[in-house]
């Protein structure tokens, strides 16, 4: 597994001392399991969420902001096993022109305009480790979170709860067993030529994700991601479906998940991040 092109490409070169434990850099993840909600926000409430970032929400044409919500369980890491979740907007260097409204929204922005990149803005993990190593050496406002992630009668089910026992967030899922023709041709025409050819000519998906300032980085910072997987099959986010946000800040987002991507035997490396600007 770790001996695949992602990791030859981008391997661990480096070692950060982090509360103490030697552990190495950049951050990989060997397998697992990636559940990706991508939807919309109020449009006003990300603005003000990324204002002190000094950066734009990236809108649909009807107003909303687009957005995704990740539940990860990573059974095989340069840190260990854990799970995680991850609420994030999407921004981009400069203001660009609303897109237009559709389920897919989040894949247009993300496949056919370069320029697109994710704010990595409420995350938690489950174990000690990560979240200080997501903290201290990439500049992340992570959080520890209790978490349980797993499928039952053919549905995902999640739940993560603060240390105070609060829920953050929680729901279900259908389990994807194959992909829907109908669902992929209404994909990727929603993406557009551009959008496919850079998926296609692309060996690695590569998302660049912005931090928020925290207390262990005073300063906005990007740090460039690469992927790729076993499986991957999408589909919308039907009436069977719950994703309920308890926790107070991110309540207020009111996100409205319009489609999930299961990506299963999922490859993944956070490269060291630098100065956004």
């Amino acid at each position: 597994m770790r001996k695949r092109a992602l990791f030859k490409r981008y391997p661990l070169d480096g070692q950060v001392t982090v509360a103490g434990e030697t552990l190495t850099t950049p951050y990989h993840i060997y397998n697992g399991t990636m559940l990706f909600f991508g939807g919309t926000v109020d449009g006003a409430a990300a603005s003000d969420f990324l204002s002190r970032e000094g950066l734009p929400p990236i809108h649909d044409e009807s107003g909303r902001a687009l957005a995704a919500v990740w539940v990860c369980d990573f059974t095989e890491a340069n840190l260990g096993p854990h799970h995680e979740l991850q609420i994030s907007l999407f921004t981009a260097p400069h203001p660009i022109a609303p897109v237009p409204t559709h389920p897919f929204a989040v894949f247009r922005a993300l496949l056919s305009h370069p320029e697109t990149q994710m704010v990595c803005h409420g995350l938690w993990n489950n174990t000690q480790r990560v979240v200080r190593y997501n903290a201290e050496h990439l500049g992340l406002a992570a959080c520890f979170a209790s978490s349980s992630i797993g499928q039952s009668d053919g549905q995902w089910q999640f739940g993560f709860a603060d240390e105070a026992g609060h829920m953050i967030a929680e729901g279900n899922a259908q389990a994807a067993s194959r992909q829907s023709p109908r669902v992929l041709w209404q994909m990727l025409r929603h993406i557009g030529l551009k959008g496919m050819l850079r998926l296609i000519r692309s060996p690695f998906v590569h998302v660049p994700v912005v931090n928020t300032r925290s207390l262990f980085s005073d300063r906005t910072l990007l740090a460039h991601t690469y992927s790729r997987s076993a499986r991957q099959t999408v589909q919308y986010f039907g009436p069977e479906g719950r994703l309920e946000i308890g926790h107070p800040v991110y309540a207020r987002l009111d996100f409205k998940p319009d489609f999930m991507q299961q990506v299963d035997g999922v490859n993944f490396v956070y490269l060291r991040p630098a100065a956004y600007r």
